[in-house]
Protein backbone atom coordinates (compact mmCIF):
# COMPACT_ATOMS: atom_id res chain seq x y z
CA UNK A 1 0.00 0.00 0.00
CA UNK A 2 1.48 3.22 -0.80
CA UNK A 3 1.58 5.67 1.96
CA UNK A 4 0.51 9.80 1.56
CA UNK A 5 1.95 12.32 2.63
CA UNK A 6 0.35 14.40 5.25
CA UNK A 7 1.55 17.63 3.37
CA UNK A 8 0.33 16.27 0.35
CA UNK A 9 -3.07 15.82 1.67
CA UNK A 10 -3.40 19.16 3.47
CA UNK A 11 -2.39 20.74 -0.35
CA UNK A 12 -5.73 19.43 -1.58
CA UNK A 13 -7.69 20.22 1.32
CA UNK A 14 -6.08 23.87 2.00
CA UNK A 15 -6.48 24.58 -1.38
CA UNK A 16 -9.25 23.91 -3.55
CA UNK A 17 -9.61 26.19 -5.64
CA UNK A 18 -5.83 24.27 -6.98
CA UNK A 19 -8.34 21.68 -8.42
CA UNK A 20 -8.12 20.59 -12.05
CA UNK A 21 -11.60 19.79 -13.38
CA UNK A 22 -12.42 16.15 -14.40
CA UNK A 23 -12.88 15.61 -18.22
CA UNK A 24 -16.77 14.42 -17.73
CA UNK A 25 -17.67 17.44 -15.74
CA UNK A 26 -18.62 19.94 -18.31
CA UNK A 27 -21.23 17.20 -20.01
CA UNK A 28 -22.51 16.36 -16.17
CA UNK A 29 -23.23 19.69 -15.31
CA UNK A 30 -24.63 20.68 -18.81
CA UNK A 31 -26.81 17.55 -18.85
CA UNK A 32 -28.12 18.84 -15.28
CA UNK A 33 -28.69 21.98 -17.30
CA UNK A 34 -30.49 20.73 -19.97
CA UNK A 35 -33.27 19.33 -18.16
CA UNK A 36 -34.35 22.31 -15.82
CA UNK A 37 -34.21 25.06 -19.05
CA UNK A 38 -35.64 22.59 -21.85
CA UNK A 39 -39.23 23.98 -21.40
CA UNK A 40 -37.76 27.56 -21.80
CA UNK A 41 -35.37 26.57 -24.88
CA UNK A 42 -38.51 24.66 -26.42
CA UNK A 43 -40.49 28.03 -26.27
CA UNK A 44 -37.12 30.14 -27.84
CA UNK A 45 -37.00 27.75 -30.95
CA UNK A 46 -40.66 27.90 -31.63
CA UNK A 47 -40.77 31.68 -31.59
CA UNK A 48 -37.70 31.75 -33.39
CA UNK A 49 -39.63 29.31 -36.60
CA UNK A 50 -43.39 30.89 -36.32
CA UNK A 51 -44.74 32.53 -39.33
CA UNK A 52 -47.08 33.98 -36.96
CA UNK A 53 -46.21 36.43 -34.42
CA UNK A 54 -47.58 34.85 -31.42
CA UNK A 55 -46.51 36.05 -27.51
CA UNK A 56 -44.40 33.95 -25.14
CA UNK A 57 -47.51 33.22 -23.68
CA UNK A 58 -49.61 32.35 -26.67
CA UNK A 59 -46.33 30.07 -27.55
CA UNK A 60 -47.03 28.16 -24.30
CA UNK A 61 -50.62 27.93 -25.02
CA UNK A 62 -50.11 26.33 -28.26
CA UNK A 63 -47.24 24.17 -27.27
CA UNK A 64 -49.54 22.78 -24.29
CA UNK A 65 -52.32 22.43 -26.26
CA UNK A 66 -50.54 20.26 -29.19
CA UNK A 67 -48.98 17.98 -26.62
CA UNK A 68 -49.31 18.75 -22.94
CA UNK A 69 -46.48 19.26 -20.82
CA UNK A 70 -44.44 16.25 -22.29
CA UNK A 71 -44.24 18.46 -25.35
CA UNK A 72 -42.01 20.85 -23.25
CA UNK A 73 -39.12 18.02 -23.76
CA UNK A 74 -39.60 17.29 -26.83
CA UNK A 75 -36.21 16.36 -28.36
CA UNK A 76 -34.22 15.91 -24.67
CA UNK A 77 -32.72 12.70 -25.31
CA UNK A 78 -30.65 14.35 -28.55
CA UNK A 79 -30.13 17.36 -26.18
CA UNK A 80 -28.71 15.04 -23.35
CA UNK A 81 -26.29 13.09 -26.30
CA UNK A 82 -25.51 16.93 -27.51
CA UNK A 83 -24.50 17.53 -24.00
CA UNK A 84 -22.51 14.78 -23.79
CA UNK A 85 -20.34 15.17 -26.74
CA UNK A 86 -20.50 19.09 -28.07
CA UNK A 87 -20.45 21.12 -24.24
CA UNK A 88 -18.10 18.08 -23.02
CA UNK A 89 -15.70 18.88 -25.92
CA UNK A 90 -15.83 22.83 -25.37
CA UNK A 91 -14.88 22.37 -21.82
CA UNK A 92 -12.35 19.58 -22.74
CA UNK A 93 -10.00 21.64 -25.43
CA UNK A 94 -10.25 24.72 -23.66
CA UNK A 95 -9.08 23.29 -20.17
CA UNK A 96 -6.00 21.33 -22.38
CA UNK A 97 -5.50 24.54 -24.54
CA UNK A 98 -4.68 26.96 -21.59
CA UNK A 99 -1.94 24.70 -20.02
CA UNK A 100 -0.09 26.11 -23.61
CA UNK A 101 2.47 28.47 -22.77
CA UNK A 102 0.79 31.35 -25.18
CA UNK A 103 -2.64 30.83 -22.71
CA UNK A 104 -0.40 29.92 -19.28
CA UNK A 105 0.68 33.29 -18.95
CA UNK A 106 -2.84 34.80 -19.04
CA UNK A 107 -3.44 36.09 -22.12
CA UNK A 108 -6.79 37.43 -22.75
CA UNK A 109 -6.09 37.43 -26.68
CA UNK A 110 -5.08 33.27 -26.25
CA UNK A 111 -8.02 32.51 -24.45
CA UNK A 112 -10.32 34.23 -27.14
CA UNK A 113 -8.99 32.44 -29.52
CA UNK A 114 -8.85 29.15 -27.81
CA UNK A 115 -12.78 29.64 -27.18
CA UNK A 116 -13.23 30.20 -30.39
CA UNK A 117 -11.22 26.54 -31.05
CA UNK A 118 -12.87 24.73 -28.61
CA UNK A 119 -16.05 25.96 -29.49
CA UNK A 120 -15.48 24.50 -33.58
CA UNK A 121 -14.34 21.35 -32.39
CA UNK A 122 -17.35 20.88 -30.07
CA UNK A 123 -19.72 21.75 -33.05
CA UNK A 124 -18.30 19.36 -35.49
CA UNK A 125 -19.96 16.66 -32.68
CA UNK A 126 -22.76 18.69 -31.80
CA UNK A 127 -24.34 19.74 -34.75
CA UNK A 128 -26.59 16.74 -36.20
CA UNK A 129 -27.60 16.09 -32.70
CA UNK A 130 -28.73 20.04 -32.64
CA UNK A 131 -30.23 19.42 -35.89
CA UNK A 132 -32.38 16.60 -34.73
CA UNK A 133 -33.30 18.52 -31.17
CA UNK A 134 -34.73 21.23 -33.94
CA UNK A 135 -36.54 19.12 -35.76
CA UNK A 136 -38.15 17.14 -33.03
CA UNK A 137 -38.95 20.08 -31.01
CA UNK A 138 -40.64 21.61 -33.78
CA UNK A 139 -42.52 18.50 -35.27
CA UNK A 140 -45.36 19.18 -32.99
CA UNK A 141 -46.50 22.80 -35.62
CA UNK A 142 -46.82 20.54 -38.91
CA UNK A 143 -49.44 18.61 -39.76
CA UNK A 144 -49.25 14.82 -38.77
CA UNK A 145 -49.28 13.49 -42.91
CA UNK A 146 -45.70 16.40 -42.43
CA UNK A 147 -44.37 14.89 -39.71
CA UNK A 148 -40.96 13.51 -39.43
CA UNK A 149 -42.07 11.35 -35.88
CA UNK A 150 -38.22 10.53 -34.66
CA UNK A 151 -38.56 8.30 -31.93
CA UNK A 152 -35.38 9.32 -29.80
CA UNK A 153 -31.64 10.57 -31.33
CA UNK A 154 -30.66 7.54 -32.61
CA UNK A 155 -33.76 7.02 -34.93
CA UNK A 156 -33.20 10.25 -36.27
CA UNK A 157 -29.28 9.70 -36.86
CA UNK A 158 -30.36 6.92 -38.72
CA UNK A 159 -33.35 7.73 -41.19
CA UNK A 160 -31.63 11.35 -42.10
CA UNK A 161 -29.04 10.02 -44.01
CA UNK A 162 -31.31 7.08 -45.21
CA UNK A 163 -33.94 9.96 -46.76
CA UNK A 164 -31.94 13.21 -47.23
CA UNK A 165 -28.81 11.60 -47.52
CA UNK A 166 -25.26 12.19 -45.34
CA UNK A 167 -25.14 16.06 -46.32
CA UNK A 168 -28.52 16.63 -44.39
CA UNK A 169 -26.83 15.41 -41.01
CA UNK A 170 -25.20 19.35 -41.04
CA UNK A 171 -27.66 21.86 -42.74
CA UNK A 172 -27.01 24.95 -41.30
CA UNK A 173 -23.41 23.70 -40.34
CA UNK A 174 -21.37 27.24 -41.33
CA UNK A 175 -23.96 28.94 -39.20
CA UNK A 176 -24.21 26.70 -36.08
CA UNK A 177 -20.29 26.18 -36.29
CA UNK A 178 -19.72 29.74 -36.20
CA UNK A 179 -22.52 30.23 -33.37
CA UNK A 180 -20.95 28.03 -31.12
CA UNK A 181 -17.58 29.31 -31.86
CA UNK A 182 -18.57 32.58 -30.61
CA UNK A 183 -20.90 31.55 -27.89
CA UNK A 184 -18.13 29.79 -26.28
CA UNK A 185 -15.60 32.25 -26.77
CA UNK A 186 -18.30 34.55 -25.47
CA UNK A 187 -19.43 32.15 -22.52
CA UNK A 188 -16.11 29.98 -21.75
CA UNK A 189 -13.31 32.91 -22.25
CA UNK A 190 -14.96 35.27 -21.41
CA UNK A 191 -16.70 33.60 -17.71
CA UNK A 192 -12.75 32.86 -17.05
CA UNK A 193 -11.62 36.48 -18.07
CA UNK A 194 -13.89 38.23 -15.88
CA UNK A 195 -13.29 35.66 -13.15
CA UNK A 196 -9.49 36.44 -13.21
CA UNK A 197 -9.73 39.63 -13.37
CA UNK A 198 -12.34 39.94 -10.40
CA UNK A 199 -10.00 38.18 -8.05
CA UNK A 200 -7.26 40.03 -9.54
CA UNK A 201 -8.55 43.25 -8.21
CA UNK A 202 -11.08 42.27 -5.28
CA UNK A 203 -10.45 40.11 -2.20
CA UNK A 204 -13.61 37.84 -3.68
CA UNK A 205 -13.14 34.04 -2.60
CA UNK A 206 -13.36 31.17 -5.54
CA UNK A 207 -16.89 30.47 -4.49
CA UNK A 208 -20.38 30.38 -5.46
CA UNK A 209 -21.09 34.46 -5.34
CA UNK A 210 -17.99 34.89 -7.43
CA UNK A 211 -19.19 32.04 -9.81
CA UNK A 212 -22.94 33.72 -10.29
CA UNK A 213 -21.62 37.10 -10.21
CA UNK A 214 -19.24 36.30 -13.01
CA UNK A 215 -21.86 33.86 -15.10
CA UNK A 216 -24.66 35.88 -15.06
CA UNK A 217 -23.07 38.70 -16.48
CA UNK A 218 -21.42 36.30 -19.21
CA UNK A 219 -24.55 34.79 -20.20
CA UNK A 220 -26.01 38.17 -21.00
CA UNK A 221 -22.92 39.13 -23.27
CA UNK A 222 -23.17 36.02 -25.10
CA UNK A 223 -27.19 36.49 -25.76
CA UNK A 224 -26.59 39.29 -27.09
CA UNK A 225 -23.48 38.33 -29.52
CA UNK A 226 -25.34 35.18 -30.48
CA UNK A 227 -28.64 35.10 -31.00
CA UNK A 228 -28.95 36.43 -34.48
CA UNK A 229 -26.79 33.22 -35.62
CA UNK A 230 -29.31 30.94 -33.33
CA UNK A 231 -32.23 31.44 -34.92
CA UNK A 232 -30.81 31.82 -38.79
CA UNK A 233 -29.57 28.33 -37.34
CA UNK A 234 -32.96 27.25 -36.44
CA UNK A 235 -34.36 28.42 -39.54
CA UNK A 236 -32.04 26.04 -41.78
CA UNK A 237 -32.23 23.19 -39.50
CA UNK A 238 -35.72 23.09 -39.57
CA UNK A 239 -36.75 24.27 -43.29
CA UNK A 240 -37.57 21.00 -45.90
CA UNK A 241 -35.31 20.50 -48.35
CA UNK A 242 -34.51 22.76 -50.54
CA UNK A 243 -36.34 25.42 -48.92
CA UNK A 244 -33.07 27.82 -48.30
CA UNK A 245 -30.15 26.84 -50.11
CA UNK A 246 -27.73 29.46 -48.84
CA UNK A 247 -27.20 31.12 -45.73
CA UNK A 248 -28.62 34.43 -47.15
CA UNK A 249 -31.93 33.28 -48.11
CA UNK A 250 -32.15 32.17 -44.54
CA UNK A 251 -31.23 35.67 -43.15
CA UNK A 252 -33.60 36.92 -45.36
CA UNK A 253 -36.45 34.94 -43.92
CA UNK A 254 -35.21 35.86 -40.56
CA UNK A 255 -36.35 39.59 -41.59
CA UNK A 256 -40.06 38.67 -42.20
CA UNK A 257 -40.66 40.70 -38.67
CA UNK A 258 -38.38 43.65 -39.81
CA UNK A 259 -35.22 44.89 -37.51
CA UNK A 260 -36.25 42.84 -34.64
CA UNK A 261 -36.40 39.63 -36.70
CA UNK A 262 -32.93 38.53 -35.64
CA UNK A 263 -34.07 38.77 -31.96
CA UNK A 264 -37.16 37.23 -32.09
CA UNK A 265 -36.92 34.50 -28.88
CA UNK A 266 -35.14 36.88 -27.14
CA UNK A 267 -36.45 36.97 -24.01
CA UNK A 268 -37.29 33.12 -23.52
CA UNK A 269 -33.02 32.70 -24.35
CA UNK A 270 -32.43 35.50 -21.99
CA UNK A 271 -34.87 33.64 -19.65
CA UNK A 272 -33.41 30.38 -20.29
CA UNK A 273 -29.37 31.36 -20.94
CA UNK A 274 -29.14 33.30 -17.89
CA UNK A 275 -30.08 30.81 -15.09
CA UNK A 276 -28.81 28.20 -17.13
CA UNK A 277 -24.95 29.20 -17.46
CA UNK A 278 -24.82 30.43 -14.35
CA UNK A 279 -26.57 26.98 -13.04
CA UNK A 280 -23.47 25.82 -15.16
CA UNK A 281 -20.64 27.45 -14.09
CA UNK A 282 -22.01 26.78 -10.41
CA UNK A 283 -22.09 23.20 -10.88
CA UNK A 284 -18.78 23.06 -12.49
CA UNK A 285 -16.86 24.77 -10.20
CA UNK A 286 -18.73 23.25 -7.50
CA UNK A 287 -17.44 19.32 -8.84
CA UNK A 288 -13.89 20.95 -9.22
CA UNK A 289 -13.60 22.41 -6.18
CA UNK A 290 -15.32 19.06 -4.23
CA UNK A 291 -13.76 16.03 -6.79
CA UNK A 292 -11.58 17.92 -9.20
CA UNK A 293 -7.99 16.30 -9.36
CA UNK A 294 -5.44 17.81 -6.86
CA UNK A 295 -2.36 19.31 -8.83
CA UNK A 296 0.57 18.99 -6.74
CA UNK A 297 1.09 22.06 -3.94
CA UNK A 298 -2.45 23.31 -4.82
CA UNK A 299 -0.82 24.91 -8.17
CA UNK A 300 -3.55 26.90 -10.22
Amino acid sequence: MPVYDDHFLDDCHDVPEGRLPRWWFGGFASICVAFAVAPIDIVKTHMQIQRKKRSILGTVKRIYSLKRLWGFYDGFSAAILRQMTSTNIHFIVYETGKKMEYVDRDSYLGKIILGCVAGACGSACGIPTDLINVRMQTDMKVPPHKRRNYKHVIDGLIRIPKEEGWKALYKGGSVAALKSSLSTCSQIALYDITKTEVRKNTSVNDGVPLHFLTSLFTSIISSAITHPLDVVRTIMMNSRPGEFRTVFQASVHMMRFGIMGPYRGFVPTIVRKAPATTLLFILYEQLRLHFGICSLGGEK
